[in-house]
């Protein structure tokens, strides 16, 4: 059945709420996968029809019909036009409705009309560059970290903590100046770390292990903690006192242990609690291999469990095996190459030189005495050397450089190390 833009809007006119009701929700059906409405409605029509669903908003007290009408605006939200259009009076109104507002919502909460506008307003900061200014001058951070406070409150569906996270990580991206208030007057980090041990367990259980599996709703809230704390600390780092850096170490700790239910649920944790890495203290990097306690069966050396490591190679190495398949097959894989190669190699890199029983144990696991392989180009292979030989030849200068200094840290910063290691390396640049 096509949809019929003309009728929908006449309805929408009448008023009448028995047929509005159904024409709405036909409306949501029917363009649930519409990112574009060039085809059916002009830029006018848009307009009109954002502040007619809007107006059945205000004027409605019916939770369903308003839930509704939300996912309405949701579909439109996605339109640029639509959203550099809202003004200030319906960002404050969707706050309202998402229980973000300055004025806190009477009665029972109706999470299914907050998750709505929850996604409207993620939509629009997205979109909207007009938008992100509305929402850095309210104060809807200090109401999403004070919901997050009740992160472990089995009431709230996950669906809902989702969007408060990923607005909060949308409005720490967008709204770079609002970062600091969010930071000191709002306690985001004390916050927002207590809600990454609440929500996976991390911490809580004297020895982390990848036998403890995580859910997929954990790793998707983790996931979105870790990535507004990156936003938060990415320019701080000076300013975040040491124990709040040994915390989240901690916590980064256990999550790169734990386990996930699929590859890519896996790799998506280590990958943001990589990212995270890269931006706190290497000084502080021993907290990764604490001190062996009695007979574990663990990687150890030097006294130490180094399981962390063999975690973080392992993790090195898909990348590498991925990026180097992916840039066989397409362009777009020479892009993502510095986003999925780069964070880890700069994690290591950090990591070995300033803790040196880590540089010793990489150093033995990446680069082994070499045997037969010797007689061969350093970059033809699937080991993890060869593969970050072959980075040597990359256009990428920063991917380049990085393999580069981190073969050389490995090699205890000495030249002739480096280049004894590879023997035929010297013939990598000339082909």
């Amino acid at each position: 059945m096509e949809f019929e833009p003309v009728a929908f809007m006449e309805v929408l006119k009448s008023g009448v709420l028995q047929d509005i009701h159904p024409a709405l929700a036909s409306f949501c059906k029917m363009n649930a996968q519409r990112f574009s409405f060039d085809d059916i409605f002009s830029v006018e029509k848009r307009r009109i029809l954002w502040e007619d669903i809007l107006k059945l908003i205000r004027e409605c007290s019916d939770p369903s019909f308003n839930q509704l009408s939300l996912s309405s605006l949701l579909i439109l939200s996605r339109d640029k036009i639509i959203a550099e259009s809202v003004e200030e009076d319906c960002i404050e109104f969707l706050l309202r409705c998402a229980g973000l507002g300055e004025v806190s919502a009477q009665g029972e909460i109706n999470y299914d009309v907050v998750l709505a506008a929850l996604k409207c307003l993620s939509n629009l900061t997205f979109n909207s560059p007009i938008v992100q200014v509305y929402i850095s001058k309210c104060h809807c951070t200090a109401s999403i970290i004070r919901r997050l406070k009740e992160v472990s409150d089995p009431n709230i569906p996950h669906l809902v903590k989702f969007f408060d996270l990923k607005l909060l990580f949308l409005i720490t991206a967008k709204c770079p100046e609002i970062v600091n208030r969010v930071k000191n007057e709002e306690q985001a980090i004390e916050v927002l770390t207590r809600a990454l041990s609440e929500t996976t367990g991390a911490r809580q259980s004297p020895a982390a292990s990848s036998a403890y599996f995580l859910t997929v709703e954990q790793i998707d809230l983790a996931s979105e903690i870790l990535k507004v704390l990156f936003n938060i600390m990415v320019k701080n780092e000076e300013s975040i006192p040491e124990n709040q850096h040994i915390e989240i170490l901690g916590l980064l700790h256990d999550l790169l242990l734990f386990g996930a239910p699929d590859e890519k649920k896996l790799d998506d944790i280590r990958s943001h609690s990589i990212n995270l890495l890269m931006i706190i203290p290497s000084i502080l990097y021993d907290i990764l291999t604490p001190p062996l306690v009695g007979a574990q069966d663990k990687p150890q050396f030097e006294g130490k469990n180094m399981e962390i490591l063999v975690v973080m190679s392992d993790f090195l190495y898909r990348r590498l095996v991925v990026s180097r398949t992916d840039i066989a097959l397409s362009a777009v894989g020479v892009k993502n190459l510095m986003e999925n190669v780069s964070p880890i190699l700069t994690v290591l890199s950090r990591g070995c030189l300033a803790q040196r029983s880590m540089r010793k144990f990489l150093r033995n696991k990446i680069l082994p005495p070499l045997t037969d392989e010797v007689m061969q180009r350093p970059e033809m292979g699937d080991t993890s050397r060869n593969l970050l030989c072959a980075l040597l030849t990359t256009p990428i200068t920063q991917v380049r450089d990085l393999a580069a200094d981190f073969l050389f840290i490995l090699c205890k910063e000495k030249a002739g190390k480096f280049w004894v290691s590879w023997a035929a390396a010297s013939r990598l640049e000339s082909g």
